[in-house]
């Protein structure tokens, strides 16, 4: 019934916000870089927020989560305003850091990146501040910039959530799972707004606010996933710190094939451009449907691929499987850029 409740929230948020993004100014116009037709009211990361801020309340959830989702107002906030006027990615960058000071400074944090065979726990020790601040920045830009064709940026999203869950069945630790079902909601609000940001009847777009949400919302679940969650038993984790990569294979994949690619012509890696796996894809005369079903699915076969070596050989035949994975990828992509065109 809960999950009924949150259907209709979203439809209520939805209706509000697309008559009210005008007056907010929250609409995105055409332009060299962003080829829609139309003004696209940019609420989708609002809405999506708002519905899991109600839901928090009705559903349990643990302190951490509770932490994460209040500090994500203020990037919220801030992206909105982003999104307005073009604050640029520095000041985008300083929120990501102040935000991520105030969750760390909760106490959660990557202490470490588990155990590989014969070797125990590997703990990271005095750079565990500065080690999870790199991540939760680098995995939430990641899902920033790959946001650049309708229903993108929220399916990787989706495919993240969905694939912690499943691994949490498969070890049974959904158990200790306590957002299990609230995870199920976010997943049901993020298929109900991919309807709507791929439909071109009552369009909307996640805005810099919603795709950056995502990704810190996202890099935060799998910190909290991996480093284990306290019970009355002890710290119980949910995945493998070495599956929490496998969870987000392609937007990590993704920038750092970009970013190798802006250096290597000495270009600004944080300066937009189009040398995203999608705009490859679509110079190279696929379309905008098209060249979402095949990241989507090469994303759900690099995943699926992870979790058999883990299942099979272990972590740290999974960890080196995907670190060449990553290498192949980056060198596929460089190739693939040329063939495209894109200089």
């Amino acid at each position: 019934m809960t999950y009924i409740i949150g259907i209709i929230s979203f439809f209520i948020l939805l209706t509000i916000f697309y008559y009210v993004a005008p007056f907010l100014k929250l609409i995105d116009e055409p332009n060299s870089r962003k080829r829609h037709k139309g003004n696209i009211p940019l609420i989708g990361g609002l809405i999506i927020y708002l519905n899991l801020f109600i839901f928090m309340f009705y559903f349990e959830i643990g302190d951490n989560m509770r932490t994460v989702l209040l500090t994500s107002i203020i990037l919220l906030i801030l992206g909105a305003l982003d999104d307005v006027i073009e604050l640029g990615i520095i000041f985008r960058l300083i929120a990501q850091f102040a935000c991520c000071l105030i969750v760390i400074g909760s106490g959660l944090l990557i202490t470490h990146i588990g155990d590989y065979m014969m070797m125990p726990k590997l703990e990271i020790g005095i750079f565990s501040i500065i080690f999870t601040i790199f991540c939760v920045i680098g995995l939430t830009n990641s899902f920033n910039f790959i946001d650049g064709v309708d229903g993108l940026c929220a399916s990787l999203a989706l495919i993240s959530v969905v694939f912690i869950l499943i691994i949490s069945l498969l070890d049974k630790s959904y158990i200790y799972l306590i957002e299990f079902e609230y995870l199920i909601l976010f997943s049901i609000i993020l298929i109900l707004f991919i309807f709507f940001n791929i439909n071109n009847r009552f369009k909307i777009f996640l805005g810099d606010a919603g795709s950056m949400f995502l990704g810190f919302f996202i890099s935060w679940l799998l910190i909290m996933t991996s480093q284990g969650y306290e019970t009355s038993s002890g710290i119980k984790e949910i995945i493998h710190p070495v599956l929490a990569l496998w969870c987000v294979t392609l937007p990590v994949f993704d920038i750092f094939s970009v970013i190798i690619k802006r250096i290597l012509i000495n270009k600004n890696p944080f300066k937009p451009d189009r040398r995203h796996i999608h705009h490859i894809l679509l110079q190279l005369g696929f379309d905008n449907t098209q060249t979402l079903f095949l990241i989507l699915i090469l994303s759900v076969v690099l995943n699926c691929f992870g979790l058999l070596i883990y299942y099979i050989s272990g972590p740290l035949p999974a960890l080196v499987s995907f670190i060449l994975l990553l290498i192949t990828y980056v060198i596929f992509m460089l190739q693939l850029s040329r063939k495209a065109n894109i200089k």
